[in-house]
């Protein structure tokens, strides 16, 4: 017979699981006011294939932020949208460490809909090592933010 003593793992081991702190996603984790959407849109790169556009620029702390913009033009039911926003916060908040030092939009693209949730999330991963690998955090031009 085990006692739960002997069940737990210790912190380094690579079978502990990774601490829940480190997939939340707090306010500080979200732009909140219409001033922090208008400087990602003022000074930005586009990212996109075909099932997302996302909109980045640095932004010189140490954690990063995400930002929806899903359309209702675009997706003109609720669900759809809703489906599309948690979507884009799981994959965000699951590839946070990755996109440090970055304000994201995200933007919606018609027919949405009509993908399955893995393939999104495929999608999103895949735009998530294409700004890991561009140099937007190191551009020349690009000013500090204060």
């Amino acid at each position: 017979m085990h006692s739960n003593s002997e069940l737990v793992t210790h912190p380094d081991s690579p079978l502990s699981p990774p601490k829940s702190s480190d997939f939340r996603f707090p306010k500080s984790s979200r732009l909140l006011t219409p001033k922090d959407y208008a400087q990602v849109f003022a000074d930005a790169e586009k990212f996109a294939n075909r099932h997302w556009t996302l909109i980045v620029r640095a932004n010189h702390l140490d954690y990063p932020r995400l930002g929806l913009a899903i359309a209702k033009k675009q997706l003109p039911r609720a669900v759809w949208r809703n489906r599309i926003k948690r979507i884009a916060r799981e994959a965000f908040r699951l590839h946070k460490k990755e996109l440090c030092g970055y304000d994201i939009v995200v933007l919606s693209r018609k027919g949405m809909q009509e993908i399955d949730s893995f393939a999104l999330q495929k999608s999103f991963l895949h735009l998530v090592r294409k700004i890991r690998n561009s140099r937007l955090k190191s551009a020349p031009g690009r000013k500090e933010r204060l």
